[in-house]
């Protein structure tokens, strides 16, 4: 597997996560543009054909209420 691959998989996981932990919280795409997400730009994280940055990754894990250990799992 070449490095493209995997990483490919591994947004792929990070997007898996994302999209479990906002169905925990019982929410839907659409409610994160309450969170300042643009509806677009939100599909596209959580169908891993987005590389968001860090300062992302750290909103979603508050507005779920997990680590972002959890959202890399």
């Amino acid at each position: 597997m070449d490095q493209d691959q995997s990483y490919d998989l591994l947004l792929k996981k990070i997007a898996e996560n994302i999209k479990k932990a906002r169905k925990r919280r019982g929410l839907t795409q659409e409610n994160m543009m309450d969170y300042g997400f643009n509806y677009r730009h939100y599909q596209k994280i959580e169908s891993g054909s987005y590389s968001m940055n860090l300062y992302t990754l750290h909103r979603l894990s508050n507005i779920f209420d997990v680590s972002i250990r959890n959202l890399l799992k």
